[in-house]
């Protein structure tokens, strides 16, 4: 059996664009690696002032926790990278472009870069693991808050 440690979530900064956001440095490989737990990300978040926490960021990839109280508008906008989505927990729809679909605990949801698309009609507290990829060059700080 191997034991490992879990890395402590980054801690958060602001970068001027509204996001928190961290930097792990290199990326995928070398042996590397970094794990969380939901709970303390969750606690992290919900003391900040953003819907968004992110905390991961590597030159490939970056992930953060999206929250959006019951009721809410999510105003984000188009990003330059592709995105995925993955519901924690909560109900509410997904627009992407034209088309709208449900989403709930275990929904997973592909958006490509560029695309117009947002949370509506979010009747449950909406928890989110948001993955986004890197756009050809290192990747400046995203949220889907925009």
């Amino acid at each position: 059996m191997v034991s490992m440690s879990l890395a402590a979530p980054c801690h958060p900064r602001n970068d001027g664009t509204g996001a928190p956001s961290c930097d792990r440095g290199g990326g995928g490989g070398g042996g590397q690696m970094d794990a969380f737990e939901l709970n303390e990300l969750s606690e992290q978040q919900a003391t900040g002032e953003s819907r968004y926490l992110e905390f991961l960021r590597v030159s490939d990839l970056s992930s953060g926790l999206y929250v959006l109280p019951a009721g809410a508008e999510d105003t984000q906008q188009p990003h330059d990278e592709d995105e995925v989505y993955s519901v924690l927990s909560g109900r509410a729809s997904i627009v992407v472009e034209d088309e709208t679909r449900a989403v709930q605990a275990g929904s997973v949801v592909y958006v490509a870069a560029h695309v117009e698309h947002r949370f509506v009609d979010i009747t449950e507290e909406l928890r989110v693991l948001v993955f986004f990829a890197a756009s050809g060059q290192r990747r400046e700080a995203t949220s889907p808050q925009g």
